[in-house]
């Protein structure tokens, strides 16, 4: 049997200016409706990691944040999604145990 890998240290996520992170929180809760869960788990300003906790299951609405983010932040943020009371899985790991509620 290999070797495991050794765990990945966490990590903080970045702080996002309070006119940026209400922008995001409010467009999502616009987009997904007002029972979504806004994470930020990127360590980089400048590549933003969001993930979204919704009841929903539509991933055309994802499309629909991305361009509506796009009309104030210069790069493309990474967008992860998953339906409530779904087992988190990849991305959605790291968001729920590091990230920020914003």
């Amino acid at each position: 049997m290999p070797p495991a890998k050794p765990q990945t240290p966490p990590q903080e996520p970045c702080e996002l200016s309070s006119e940026q992170a209400s922008f995001i929180r409010d467009t999502a809760c616009r987009i997904f409706g007002d029972d979504a869960v806004v994470r930020n788990f990127g360590t980089d300003p400048d590549a933003l990691r969001i993930h979204i906790e919704t009841g929903g299951d539509d991933r055309t609405v994802v499309a629909d944040f991305l361009g509506a983010l796009l009309t104030r932040i210069d790069h493309i943020p990474a967008i992860s999604t998953t339906r409530r009371g779904t087992k988190a899985q990849g991305e959605a790991k790291i968001a729920y145990r590091q990230g920020r509620v914003l």
